[in-house]
């Protein structure tokens, strides 16, 4: 049967909700030093479970060693203290003990191992290589740490604190269904999913998934929609007397910078290549 709901994200920019600037300096320190932590247990994570499920496969091991991978209250050949899952929490809880909310420790291993038993056939098989994280990963918490979620006195933002840090929302002129999504979570109408805050060049941004109800729509030929290229924009979309850009106009300059420089380059490389090639000749 079809499930009827799906989740989805909603990026979010954040801001830390204080104006004592030592207060705000130490909690993105804080969220930076999460973040390597994270980044440190993920790659941790994909290590110790690869090894896990193919340590069979280590025929120089002693015959000592028994090669069933499984919890020894469950199995009889069982090695491991704990399940599979447990053995990597445990040992993310014992190494970051005191220097990293449990909770993300927690629903990281949890995303991690299931990505890895989706992709662990295809691992066997030479068609991926083992997940390598980088130092900008995000970091994963369960929405039941979220507290105080309410409008701000602005009525146009919302905060709340993760972790005891105070964050408030910044949506900017907001065209799209956030502030409406927010309110009905308040309202107990949408539930608020395990998200992510992630750290992007100084900013803060916060992942926000939310499990919806799926909506069906039949569409209209009447109403057409004309896509266009722009200058400032990757895409301009016109529905009518509405018009909406898609894409990051930051981005999209950036890119385009970035292009023309490479081709100046190699126009000029050209040019003196082929000075170089005539001097040769002569």
């Amino acid at each position: 049967m079809e499930n009827s709901t799906m989740v989805v994200t909603r990026k979010i920019q954040l801001m830390i909700d204080s104006e004592d600037r030592e207060v705000v300096k130490n909690a993105i320190d804080q969220l930076y030093n999460w973040q390597w932590i994270c980044f440190r247990a993920a790659n941790t994570i994909m290590s110790h479970h690869f090894v896990q499920e193919r340590v069979k496969d280590f025929f120089y091991l002693t015959e000592d060693i028994k090669l069933k991978i499984a919890d020894e209250k469950k199995e009889a050949n069982g090695i491991l203290k704990s399940s599979r899952q447990n053995t990597t929490y445990r040992l993310l809880f014992n190494h970051f003990k005191g220097q990293i909310p449990a909770n993300i420790l927690s629903n990281l291993n949890n995303t991690l191992i299931s990505n890895f038993n989706k992709e662990k056939d295809a691992y066997w098989k030479g068609e991926k290589s083992l997940r390598n994280y980088k130092r900008n990963i995000p970091l994963p918490f369960g929405a039941e740490v979220i507290s105080k979620l309410t409008r701000a006195v602005d009525n146009k933002n919302f905060t709340f604190r993760l972790f005891q840090i105070p964050f408030r929302t910044y949506l900017g002129k907001d065209r799209s269904d956030k502030k409406a999504m927010f309110d009905k979570v308040i309202s107990g109408a949408l539930k608020l999913c395990a998200s992510h805050i992630q750290l992007d060049r100084g900013k803060i941004f916060l992942l926000a998934a939310m499990r919806i109800e799926k909506e069906y729509h039949v569409l209209d030929p009447t109403i057409i929609a004309e896509a266009s290229l722009s200058i400032e924009h990757p895409v301009t979309v016109k529905v009518g007397s509405q018009e909406y850009a898609i894409g990051n106009k930051e981005e999209f300059l950036h890119r385009r910078l970035a292009i023309q420089a490479a081709v100046n380059r190699v126009k000029k490389a050209v040019i003196l290549t082929a000075v170089d090639m005539e001097e040769r000749r002569k």
